[in-house]
């Protein structure tokens, strides 16, 4: 997974299709050498919307057949071309962040496309991470 945007506390994060996530699941988006990090819960999945994609997908037989003709893939992009089509936008809602291990509500902190590293976050991390004790309503 990669940072792809960010507009206010609503992260963008590519996600590809070997990665498995779901609408619900919270992510850690850390950068270990800066100490910090931003967890951020996934509220919507989407297709990422690549140029070029939807000719691909028109070129493509309605029925997942293959199209009658002689297939010249000099350069084997198929599988790439593919792999892109099933590529996936998390639209995710910035919760909290974590600044040398200590969770804070502030969601100023901005990642680096380039250095940060995104991970799912288990919810058992999660509640650790918060210090709930399986009393509710959980408070951060």
């Amino acid at each position: 997974m990669k940072v792809y945007k960010k507009e206010g506390n609503v992260l963008q994060i590519l996600c590809f299709p070997d990665e498995e996530v779901e609408k619900g699941d919270y992510l850690l988006i850390e950068e270990p050498k800066a100490g910090k990090a931003l967890i951020a819960q996934v509220i919507d999945v989407q297709f990422a919307n690549v140029p070029g994609i939807l000719e691909e997908l028109l070129r493509s037989s309605p029925d997942g057949g293959n199209i009658e003709g002689a297939d010249f893939d000099p350069l084997e992009i198929a599988p790439h071309i593919t792999y892109i089509q099933d590529s996936r936008l998390l639209i995710c809602k910035v919760r909290a962040s974590v600044n040398n291990g200590q969770l804070s509500p502030s969601k100023s902190w901005f990642p680096s496309r380039s250095r940060s590293v995104v991970k799912k976050l288990p919810v058992s991390r999660l509640l650790e991470a918060i210090q709930a004790r399986g009393e509710l309503p959980i408070v951060l």
